[in-house]
């Protein structure tokens, strides 16, 4: 799968083998373009809305509770959600969808950020235009689509895009989970972290996830895919759901 992907790339920039390519990559002096151009092309950034939707039913029958009664304890301010390899969007809008919807049915006010980050480019570009496949709606249901989604009136390439009120609730940026540091001073309530790890070998796996827990806070929740495993990490996280995790010490 890899090499059928890059062997697109390779052909663009007419170089003939994989270590030509790996050569270039090596002595970019500096300048990161062509990696950012790598991660585009072997990025699965296969996702979808309300993707494990029990992910969901858990932020809101669990957590916000959770967090609605430490509003009134410690007069917290606002629930801060990161949404790590957020792909084109759909993850980080569900989430703002999920906390709507609660605050409707609840009757009930809080304040919330998101914040998607993703290592494509190009997928950043489309979450930011929240722009998608009128398919991308045959699982969300007709009161939401009617609540949260324009249509457009293309017959012949239909499309939905959020409102813009959603939209303005998700904050977009590029990371690399590789970095030696992420550049984010507030510790998070929850972290959606799903489907990424598989990308890494458990070396790694472990080094990302000790760097994403230590911007979680105590007691604060982490979401990883249904197919991952933490098992034998030793990270400071214990299992409360299946791939949920709360943060147990500092």
């Amino acid at each position: 799968m890899f090499q059928a992907r890059l062997q697109k790339r390779l052909c663009e920039l007419d170089i003939l083998s994989f270590e030509e390519y790996a050569e270039k990559l090596s002595h970019s002096d500096g300048d990161s373009s062509e990696l950012t151009t790598l991660a585009d092309y072997i990025s699965t950034n296969k996702t979808e809305f309300f993707r494990e939707k029990t992910h969901f039913s858990f932020l809101t029958s669990r957590i916000i509770p959770e967090f609605l009664n430490e509003i009134s304890a410690y007069r917290l301010q606002q629930l801060k959600v990161w949404s790590a390899g957020c792909s084109s969007g759909q993850e980080a809008y569900s989430i703002a969808i999920s906390l709507e919807e609660y605050m409707r049915q609840k009757a009930s006010r809080f304040d919330y950020s998101i914040l998607a980050t993703d290592i494509s480019f190009r997928m950043l570009k489309t979450a930011k235009e929240a722009i998608y496949p009128m398919s991308q709606a045959n699982e969300i249901s007709h009161d939401l689509r009617q609540r949260y989604f324009l249509k457009s009136k293309n017959a012949h390439d239909p499309k939905i895009r959020l409102t813009k009120e959603i939209r303005d609730k998700v904050r977009l940026a590029y990371q690399n989970l590789m970095d030696g540091s992420y550049p984010f001073n507030m510790p998070f309530d929850v972290i959606f972290l799903r489907n990424t790890l598989i990308y890494f070998d458990q070396v790694v796996q472990k080094r990302v996830l000790a760097k994403v827990i230590h911007h979680l806070k105590t007691d604060g929740y982490l979401f990883i895919g249904h197919s991952e495993s933490l098992i034998n990490m030793d990270l400071p996280i214990t299992p409360v759901a299946p791939s949920v995790y709360v943060k147990t010490n500092t």
